[in-house]
């Protein structure tokens, strides 16, 4: 496309004024708010998420090659979103054998009498992925060399159950067992993935009770604790949907359990909308469904209410983190055509923002490859315009999280968020203005205004599709995104093509123009007080 694209407004352009105030911020964030995944399906060669549209058990029925971990640009364009976690998970991760021997397990497991839930169990239903050793050394090279820590949901499926339903530890600690041996270091262990959605995957008996999962929780934490206590203890990675919440629901009766105690984060999963790939559905993906705010804040109302679970999980002696493990533009791999494209940028850098400032700790998107959600494409290696957004994120939105100021204007199409300044533009008094412009025909007149001394700008950068709104492809201030402006970012050729002034010192006008459908990163110094 035309890289000197611009969407035209239809009509007169829609006015605001921010006044931005004190620089006082609401919160800080950790350096790996924006996480990432990578789908056990995938890394194992199970049922991912490819053109076909079969399903069954919650998972596509086409069967994938696993991942290559090795190949040079998975690496390259991962180490590019370091710092952050990434989470090995999804629907299939309560569907794998760990294959390490017992070995490290009797070794480590020591003195510790033996439980009665340890043993096998002939009624129990059969894997159907194995984890091998070859498979999990990789893995943790990969997360080496991409400079991630590994979050690593461990199965708490039929498979894992017994007879009565309550969950056996021999599988999941020989794993545990095997990576402390070898000095494979993990960050957290997730106890199961969904579990509150096992009665709609394996059927009504298959129900795994809040109470079960409370006291199964306090038994997986207490095992791991006992061979690896360095690690993080989550869980419970609910599904939440928009509109009907958390079917089956576990995260209130866990938080206020005496499983608790060992809590170190509670996990949760959202998606905004349902692709076409899925059968089950309350909101269907539509190309400008998620430009509504009202859908936009739909997850506000159920992060509100994980809030207050946490409060009552507080009053434990541990401090329990909200950490949203799974979330992408639409469930089910992705919508083909939208999550695939510009789509889904204006909806991922809102839902970044608001959940920045609304207190969740970390964001994992599903996913870093694969799908048409991922963030590279699993065929080309190319990035999507989803993950220039995340590397834009984590260049220019900083830690600590400001209030946003006031504004005079009908703001309901206009969004914006407030951040100091990433590592590219650092100084105490670097600012950054995230701000979405989601109005289909009429651009945003922004006037920035300020109660004290003027400011000094760094640079703006306009974010949009190039071409149409489905486009697959991204413009920065008019230049469509490649490859340099990740590997060379911060250069004088790169901040030269993509038209990003470096210059601190230079004094421009405070007045901003957002066409239709476009986000741009405002940055800006002010002098100290």
């Amino acid at each position: 496309m035309n890289g000197n694209y611009y969407p035209v407004s239809m009509s007169s352009p829609r006015h605001y004024t921010i006044c931005i105030g004190s620089r006082k911020p609401i919160r800080s964030l950790p350096a790996d708010f924006l996480s990432l995944t990578i789908d056990s399906s995938l890394l194992l060669g199970g049922h991912w998420w490819g053109k076909s549209r079969s399903f069954a058990k919650g998972v596509s029925g086409e069967q994938v090659a696993p991942l290559d971990l090795e190949h040079s640009q998975l690496v390259a364009y991962a180490a590019q979103l370091a710092p952050a976690m990434l989470r090995i998970g999804g629907t299939e991760a309560d569907w794998v054998r760990y294959k390490m021997g017992k070995k490290a397990l009797r070794k480590l497991r020591g003195a510790k009498p033996a439980s009665h839930r340890i043993g096998n169990s002939n009624d129990r239903p059969a894997y159907e992925l194995v984890l091998k050793k070859g498979v999990w050394k990789r893995l943790n090279r990969f997360i080496k060399e991409s400079g991630f820590d590994l979050l690593f949901t461990l199965s708490a499926g039929p498979a894992d159950r017994d007879s009565n339903g309550a969950w056996r530890s021999d599988n999941a600690m020989r794993l545990v067992a095997y990576s402390v041996q070898k000095g494979f270091r993990v960050a957290a262990w997730e106890f199961g993935n969904e579990v509150n959605g096992f009665p709609f995957l394996y059927g009504p008996k298959k129900r795994v009770s809040a109470s079960q999962y409370s006291r199964d929780f306090e038994y997986f934490s207490e095992s791991v604790k006992h061979i690896d206590p360095q690690a993080k203890i989550i869980g419970p990675a609910s599904a939440i949907w928009p509109i009907i919440g958390e079917p089956n629901p576990i995260i209130k009766k866990l938080c206020v359990s005496p499983a608790a105690r060992h809590l170190d984060a509670v996990s949760w999963h959202y998606y905004p909308q349902q692709s076409h790939h899925g059968p089950i559905a309350v909101r269907r993906a539509g190309t400008y469904r998620m430009l509504s705010p009202g859908n936009l804040n739909d997850i506000v109302r159920w992060n509100r209410n994980i809030q207050r679970y946490l409060k009552k999980s507080r009053e434990h002696p541990t401090s329990t983190e909200n950490w949203l493990t799974e979330t992408a533009h639409a469930l089910y791999g992705g919508e083909p055509g939208l999550s695939d494209s510009f789509v889904s940028t204006l909806w991922w850098l809102d839902e970044l923002g608001v959940l920045a400032r609304n207190g969740v700790d970390k964001v994992f998107r599903q996913s870093l490859i694969g799908a048409r959600y991922g963030l590279l494409d699993q065929e080309s290696m190319k990035p999507k315009p989803d993950y220039y957004a995340s590397f834009l994120w984590k260049k220019l939105m900083g830690n600590l999280v400001l209030e946003t100021g006031t504004t005079i204007g009908t703001n309901k199409k206009l969004r914006y968020y407030r951040h100091t300044t990433g590592a590219y533009f650092a100084g105490s008094a670097a600012e950054a203005l995230l701000l979405i412009n989601l109005n289909r025909k009429t651009s945003a007149h922004v006037e920035i205004t300020t109660p004290d001394a003027p400011f000094s700008i760094g640079h703006t950068i306009l974010l949009q599709a190039d071409g149409g709104f489905t486009s697959k492809s991204m413009l920065v201030n008019g230049v469509p995104a490649e490859d340099d402006l990740v590997f060379s970012w911060g250069t004088k050729k790169v901040m030269k093509k993509y038209k990003i002034s470096g210059k601190k010192n230079e004094r421009i006008t405070k007045e901003l123009s957002l066409p239709p459908l476009s986000a741009l990163f405002y940055l800006f110094a002010r002098p100290e007080n």
